[in-house]
């Protein structure tokens, strides 16, 4: 009984197909520039399925590790299990990821009604830093179990995936991102520009505009002041409840307004007090047009100070700009990309940096996988172009070492390491080699020698090449230094700071060099130099047979005949280390830098009440700021917790490298006390080892933190709070954190396994395979397909390079059947598509002259081949091969239908389109963009006899069709939309379809003006409906021609009054204007005087009439409708109710409703 309860339950809350008119197919692309992915590799482990490719090698086998290393804390957190093991998919980098067909599928078609078979799969990409990959693969978890935690997996937890509508987006959207990472300086540093803002307008308002941020702020807020287990309680109860205020009330125990409200003051509390007694951005401010706030990086000053460039990026369409310091005038000199908002912006390219003769400008930018480098000459606007040598996978960063050369951060292998690159020859030199990040390389010269910084993640200072194994590269990012001239193999570490990251090194001239840290909370900059000091003393001892041996000073000998010993001497080991000291002491965080030496000048770039704002300032080499610790930063250090507060980070081998470093203080060059409490080396030294070797209690008991009482929590859980808000932090048990090993045995070769995608039961009428019928089959007119079952599945295999439809739909009136198997093959850059379509119908024939009323019986067979060629996300070009058989009979009743003659018709057609959609579904039936489809078809007969042996002949019947779709949502505000539609079509040749026009798309209510004439003498063999022209029955004009043009004014009205609501039916409830216009004519022109709307016969039908009457008088061939309607969401279909008054020949008609199924025009 539950079972059918919960399969009728399914059935009501079945969803749409998302059809348009005479299902015209638009649709938007997925794009394979290279065959990459043409090998798949699998690897299994406890909890997980990881996918990789050969690129994708090293970075795959290191997610998978990843993925178990993280899996148990965050399914503590969420405190709930699932069954299946997570799929994985890994890409090299964005670029790829965007080449795959994973996701490709409508976002609205099928919503909600669809059931998910399979919810567990995520994919991730490599950009370089192996912590945002850990951030991603983690939130990829956490989205995984909220998935299955919000629509279960059986089918009566199914029926309730409606909650899933009712959740506001910050829900969803902040939970995943807070479990992948609870919090850290950068979201500290977003928040405190928003919070503190004079037009922040409260969490709701904030949440409408950054759902993400908001939800991970006041999950953060929860988790610091409630305690860890209240996130899972919070979700458990707002899905039995349907509601997050109703959760809130439950497990908060106070209004969900009142914990909106104290989040606010907390932050607003925590922020004002964190920017006290802080320095103001000040000096020379660049201003750069930026009416609509589009993201604006990669700033770049010249060497002489008078130019900047930078890039201005909308959503993927981006434009690189020189500009005047000093007039602001800019010139665009690089223009690529095309908007593109279903897909993640690239921020990496285009990379900018000046040449240091100061007249040409260095580009890297990347087109259809291949990175390009050009060169532009500011003086005479000449540009140079050339593909850079093949092999890197991307280049996060790069400068000049000479305007010939040079240094690169990039990935290769899946390692992203330094390399040095020469323009010309396109030759590169490795300089490190290793699984540790390595990026933000810049040029240096110090005391008249070269060398690169740059910053990494690796735990030491030594170059040695390694493989990795058990050793995850998951810590935060130091400032390095190597040496081009010596060539060592071990490198000058400047930073040891384990909880906090640098970034962004730059060479401020042959002393100085800068960085950005975020050690204190907020992301300042630091001045540093390089000294030489001893590190310690080596003696040399040489033998009376001229051999040597080299020892520490402080090495005994023991064995060694002292009569042997000719001398010994003693020498000091010279090294270099950094001193340094902050430089700024700002409230907010300086986003990017760039210094120009010459002009002694540095650029900061800093985001100020959500506005992107540039400054120029002398550089103040020995200017010193002593900053204060933020909240965050307080709390960070009291919970032990590293800076961006994800728990368990494997230990390194920091200790060796700092008992290595530690110079003695009898050798050490005298300094005064002040300096030697710069040095971050010497400060962090002994306290990093003690930290990492002491236990979690002793430390706490230091540090005085009050902690909750153990029996209130369970031993994997400790509660940090400080007087105000307090922070908290889940610690897992000491076994949580263990790196699992790959064992390369149970690597194996993907091969496609098809699973259920979704499984739809739903009431339909939509057109299948553009909706063309026998126009001999059906003399009675056309009408619309009435409302029927559609049962269909869907299968893919994992990568979604395959994918079947299976489809069956029956009429409720029972008198037949469609069926549709078709099968999509997107693996190569040329998608196919194979389809098999079967309609059977039975229908009463009044005409047919007999006494007992006869029945028809009518059949379409039809095969079809489809190629498209995606020239990008947006357009395509399409061909179509069909074999069609139309066969329409009568049953034997009696005599006069035993002979009528069978309708038995075969044709075979090719078709050509173009098709662009850039459409972004806001919700539903609400769109903004503009798609398009331009085609042409030849039609051909031919017969096959099988009846007496195979006969194939072509027939005398030829057919040329052509016709457009143009379709533009335009925007008025937040929710409503203006929609106009302009589209025709016209048929010649021997043979014609003829279009009808008048009535709604989709209507459930089929009326046939027959008042309207055919016309006579024109060798019909299809017809189609032309809608929407509402105010009209169908038919009220018709030909083998027709343009037609649709306006509506689309308004969600209940989103202005109740944005909140929880009914699907007032939520997607929208009010509409409309205005139809168009025509259909045959012949050349439909103002023809010889139109045959404006020709009747007397008698009708009978051509051969003794006396036949032609009467000639005129119709205005142009009809218009224009009125008003309702759409909504009803038992899961969305319905469409117009209301409209007609205007034909000068006089305005009775008004007419039209009820129909579907979405759009």
């Amino acid at each position: 009984m539950k079972n059918i309860l919960a399969f009728l339950g399914l059935l009501l809350t079945t969803s749409f197909l998302a059809a348009q008119n005479a299902e015209t197919a638009f649709g938007k692309n997925r794009v394979q520039f290279h065959d990459d992915f043409e090998q798949w590799s699998q690897y299994e482990s406890e909890n997980f399925i990881t996918f990789w490719y050969g690129k994708s090698r090293i970075i795959g086998r290191m997610v998978a590790q990843m993925a178990e290393y993280d899996f148990a804390e965050i399914q503590n957190v969420l405190e709930h299990h699932i069954n299946n093991k997570v799929e994985i998919i890994v890409y090299t980098d964005l670029t790829d990821l965007k080449q795959s067909n994973i996701g490709s599928e409508k976002v609205f078609s099928n919503r909600t009604g669809q059931t998910k078979i399979l919810g567990n799969k995520i994919f991730v990409y490599f950009n370089g830093d192996h912590n945002d990959l850990r951030e991603q693969v983690r939130e990829g978890i956490a989205s995984v179990y909220l998935e299955a935690m919000l629509f279960g997996s059986t089918i009566q937890e199914v029926v309730q995936n409606a909650i899933a509508l009712n959740l506001s987006e910050w829900f969803k959207q902040g939970l995943v991102a807070f479990a992948a990472n609870p919090w850290d300086a950068q979201l500290d540093n977003q928040l405190h520009d928003i919070i503190l803002d004079e037009d922040f307008d409260g969490f709701e308002k904030f949440a409408e505009e950054n759902p993400r941020l908001a939800g991970h702020a006041l999950w953060y807020y929860i988790n610091a002041n409630y305690g860890p287990s209240t996130l899972s309680n919070l979700l458990y109860l707002t899905r039995i409840n349907r509601s997050e205020e109703e959760g809130f009330r439950a497990v908060l125990g106070t209004p969900y307004a009142f914990v909106l409200k104290k989040w606010e003051d907390y932050f607003k509390a925590r922020y004002t007090e964190d920017q006290k007694s802080r320095q103001v951005f000040s000096g020379r401010e660049i201003t750069v047009k930026n009416k609509r706030d589009l993201p604006l990086y990669h700033v770049k000053m010249s060497p002489d100070g008078k130019n900047i460039a930078y890039v201005q990026n909308e959503i993927g369409k981006y434009k690189v700009y020189i500009q005047d310091v000093t007039s602001g005038e800019r010139k665009v000199i690089l223009k690529e990309g095309f908007r593109n908002s279903f897909q993640a912006t690239d921020y990496n390219y285009p990379l900018l940096q000046w040449n240091p003769n100061n007249q040409e400008l260095g580009i890297i930018y990347e087109k259809r996988d291949i990175a390009y480098y050009i060169s532009y000459n500011t003086l005479t606007g000449k540009k140079t172009e050339e593909p850079v040598a093949p092999g890197y996978q991307r280049i996060y960063s790069m400068d000049f070492v000479n305007p010939g050369v040079l240094v690169l951060s990039g990935s290769v292998d899946g390692n992203s390491d330094i390399f040095l690159y020469n323009i010309k020859s396109r030759q590169s030199d490795r300089i490190t080699r290793d699984f540790y990040d390595d990026l933000d390389a810049v040029f240096t010269k110090t005391d008249n020698r070269r060398g690169i910084l740059f910053v990494s993640n690796r735990p030491d200072s030594t170059m040695q090449y390694l493989q990795q194994d058990t050793i995850l590269p998951i810590d935060n990012f130091d400032v390095f230094y190597y040496d081009l001239d010596k060539r060592s193999q071990e490198l000058v570490r400047v930073t040891h700071t384990p909880k906090v990251s640098e970034r962004q090194p730059v060479a401020i001239d042959t002393t100085w060099f800068a960085y950005l840290s975020d050690e204190y909370g907020i992301q300042n900059r630091a001045m540093a130099y390089l000294e030489e000091y001893i590190h310690h003393y080596e003696q040399v001892i040489t033998f009376k047979d001229g051999s040597e041996i080299t020892l520490h000073a402080d090495s005994v000998l023991t064995a060694i005949d002292s009569t042997t010993i000719d001398t010994i001497a003693i020498f000091p080991v010279i090294k270099q280390r950094a001193i340094s000291h902050f430089n700024t002491d700002f409230a907010r965080n300086i986003i990017e830098q760039h210094a120009a030496p010459r002009a002694n000048l540095l650029l900061d770039k800093v985001v100020l009440n959500g506005k992107t704002r540039l400054f120029l300032n002398p550089i103040d080499r020995e200017e010193s700021k002593n900053p204060g610790e933020t909240y965050y930063r307080k709390a960070t250090k009291a919970s032990g917790s590293t800076a961006n507060v994800i728990s368990g980070q494997q230990p390194t081998k920091t200790v060796l490298e700092v008992v290595e470093e530690v110079p003695p203080t009898e050798t050490a060059p005298t300094q005064p006390v002040v300096k030697e409490e710069k040095v971050d080396i010497d400060n962090y030294l002994f306290q990093s080892e003690f930290d990492d070797e002491e236990s979690v209690a002793p430390v706490k008991k230091e540090n005085q933190v009050p902690t909750k009482d153990k029996s209130q929590t369970s031993p994997a859980t400790i509660y940090i709070e400080g007087q105000t808000a307090g922070y908290s932090k889940v610690i897992p048990p000491a076994d949580v954190h263990k790196i699992h090993k790959i064992r390369p045995g149970k690597v194996k070769p993907y091969r496609p396994q098809f699973r259920t995608d979704y499984v739809t039961t739903q009431m339909d009428n939509s057109l299948l395979f553009e909706g063309l019928e026998s126009y001999g089959a059906n003399p009675d007119g056309y009408n619309y397909p009435p409302a029927g079952l559609l049962l269909k599945a869907n299968f893919k295999d994992l990568l979604e390079d395959y994918q079947f439809d299976l489809g069956v739909r029956v009429p409720t009136s029972f008198n037949g059947t469609e069926y549709f198997v078709v099968f999509n093959d997107k693996k190569k850059r040329i998608d196919k598509q194979y389809a098999v379509y079967r309609k059977n119908i039975r229908v009463p024939d009044d005409a047919a002259s007999v006494s007992v009323p006869a029945k028809r019986e009518y059949n379409i067979l039809l095969g079809q081949f489809r190629m498209s060629y995606p020239i990008d996300i947006f357009r395509s070009i399409r061909g179509t091969f069909m074999l069609r058989k139309d066969r329409s009979l009568y049953f034997a009743s009696e005599r006069p239908t035993l002979n009528r003659e069978i309708l038995n018709e075969q044709r075979a057609s090719v078709k050509l389109e173009y098709v662009f959609d850039n459409t972004l579904d806001v919700v539903i039936n609400i769109k903004n963009g503009t798609r398009y489809k331009v085609y042409t078809e030849l039609i051909k007969r031919f017969n096959v006899d099988v009846e007496s042996g195979v006969k194939i002949g072509l027939g005398d019947g030829f057919m040329t069709v052509g016709g457009f779709d143009f379709r533009h949502y335009q925007r008025l505000d937040k929710h409503s939309i203006l929609a106009f539609r302009f589209a025709g079509a016209t048929s010649f040749g021997s043979e014609k379809i003829l279009f009808i026009l008048g009535g709604a798309d989709g209507e459930l209510i089929n009326v046939f003006n027959n008042n309207i004439p055919i016309p006579p003498n024109e060798s019909f063999v299809y017809q189609a409906p032309a809608t929407n022209l509402r105010g009209f029955t169908r038919n009220i004009r018709n030909g083998n021609s027709y343009l037609l043009a649709n306006t509506e004014l689309r308004v969600p009205i209940v989103k202005y009054i109740a944005p909140r609501v929880k009914s699907p039916f007032l939520r997607n409830l929208q009010v509409i204007g409309f205005f139809d216009v168009g025509t259909a004519w045959s012949g050349k022109s439909p103002l023809s005087d010889e139109n045959p709307l404006n020709i009747s016969y007397f008698p009708e039908n009978q051509p051969n009439a003794p006396v036949l009457v032609r009467v000639k008088y005129y119709r205005d061939p142009i009809v218009a409708g224009y009125g008003m309607g309702l759409r909504s969401v009803i038992f899961g279909h969305f319905l469409r109710f117009d209301y409209g008054w007609g205007y034909e020949t000068k006089a305005q008609l009775k008004p007419k409703y039209h009820i129909a199924m579907g979405v759009d025009f």
